[in-house]
């Protein structure tokens, strides 16, 4: 029995959170503003009032933040699938999910057959006319201009959905709709840009190799300099005749396998399915209601957490840099991409990042799709519609993304 917490959305609360949305914007937000175009705004008042799904990219950390200011903009009330992980256990994580679920969120144990979500999510889609924000990444990029691979059980939960209408003989539309998510910084950053190099260096280079080089070599010695400290801890051995990105997805591999050996399983998938997995499993065993357990099971429980500490630092670490190569600042010298990469390299040396400087949220939504009309098909060929679905809105979401400004 999983821990759920179901959506209590509060009309009221919310109204007054989007009063506040000013206030908080400048206080922890650093001075968010959307930029959303009128094409935009319109496909969003088309599908206004029937059961929708809002499929945006996940780049960072504000995008829940940019939903609501765009539900404020548009004068609608959203639900929010969210990660059970955002709730928190402690008493000032208690008061932030408590908000939460009154502006209409509900938590999801990821990667598992979490049947409270799963039904309030069809509940939501088959028996109401709201939209719901979904992330279909599942995972924070951290990366602009990157767009991981949509996970599949988003598309899933809305056919299930249209099945409950179908068998309660309810004839509406119900929609899924990619949305692009894009930031930029309006002022000049490279001030910033430089004063946050120099802290880096200072913590993790000797002063004798400080020397001034240009700013992307800078930041290239930087992460450089951690990869090489990476490399022996997890006892990696550098072969100097590879390049440098080869060796970041090998010691991607080698840090994922040493999770895994502890965990004791086995994968022949991709990187980001495996890290996935294993983030999935530990979130499933992390947020267990353990009221419900006998004391042998809370025993295996704590055994399992105590289990899962000795490797999930290399799972943080491995969702830091999951999207990261060499090269993703060097094809376009931005200050969103040096500023990406720095937040990430700070994690990791710091074990946070702050925001700097006010940010614009461009925000393009693409053309909603009709699940009603491929329903024929999805009975015929069920996997293999849902696969076709879920790629056609994770390129649109890229397209959308590539094409923001």
């Amino acid at each position: 029995m999983l821990d759920f917490k179901p959506p209590k959305p509060n009309t009221a609360l919310i109204q007054v959170a989007k009063g506040l949305v000013p206030f908080i914007n400048r206080l922890f937000l650093k001075g968010l503003t959307l930029d959303v175009d009128a094409e935009s705004i319109a496909r969003l008042k088309k599908v206004d009032g029937h059961p929708t799904v809002l499929a945006p990219n996940h780049a960072a950390r504000a995008d829940p933040a940019v939903m609501f200011c765009l539900s404020k903009r548009l004068s609608q009330q959203y639900y929010y699938m969210s990660a059970r992980e955002s709730y928190g256990k402690g008493k000032f994580d208690g008061l932030r999910g408590f908000l939460m679920q009154r502006f209409g969120a509900y938590s999801i144990v990821r990667g598992t057959a979490d049947r409270n979500a799963f039904r309030t999510t069809r509940e939501l889609l088959s028996k109401g006319n709201s939209s719901l924000v979904i992330f279909a990444e599942g995972e924070i990029s951290r990366q602009n201009d990157t767009v991981m691979r949509f996970e599949r059980g988003i598309v899933q939960l809305c056919f299930w959905a249209v099945d409950d209408m179908a068998k309660a003989s309810v004839d509406k539309p119900l929609y899924v709709v990619p949305i692009g998510i894009k930031y930029h910084y309006p002022q000049d950053m490279w001030g910033d840009i430089d004063a946050a190099l120099t802290e880096l260096e200072r913590n993790i280079l000797p002063s004798a190799d400080r020397t001034p080089i240009e700013r992307y070599e800078r930041l290239r010695r930087i992460g450089v300099a951690i990869f090489k400290t990476l490399a022996t801890e997890y006892q990696y051995k550098v072969d100097e005749t590879l390049p440098l990105d080869v060796h970041i997805q090998k010691l991607k591999e080698q840090i994922l396998s040493h999770a895994e050996q502890i965990m004791g399983i086995h994968s022949e998938a991709d990187v980001l399915t495996r890290v996935r997995a294993l983030k999935n499993l530990v979130d499933a065993e992390v947020y267990k209601d353990i009221e419900q357990m006998t004391e042998y099971e809370r025993k295996i429980h704590e055994e399992l957490l105590q289990k899962f500490q000795r490797f999930y630092p290399d799972l943080e670490r491995l969702i830091n840099f999951i999207a990261i190569s060499d090269g993703y600042v060097a094809e376009e010298r931005s200050p969103e991409r040096f500023l990406e990469v720095i937040v990430r390299l700070e994690r990791e040396v710091f074990g946070t990042s702050k925001i700097r400087g006010p940010r614009v949220a461009s925000v393009r939504v693409g053309e909603p799709k009709n699940l009603r009309e491929c329903y024929d098909t999805y009975k015929a060929q069920k996997r293999e519609t849902v696969e076709q679905v879920t790629l056609e809105l994770e390129t649109t979401v890229r397209r959308l993304v590539t094409g923001a400004s």
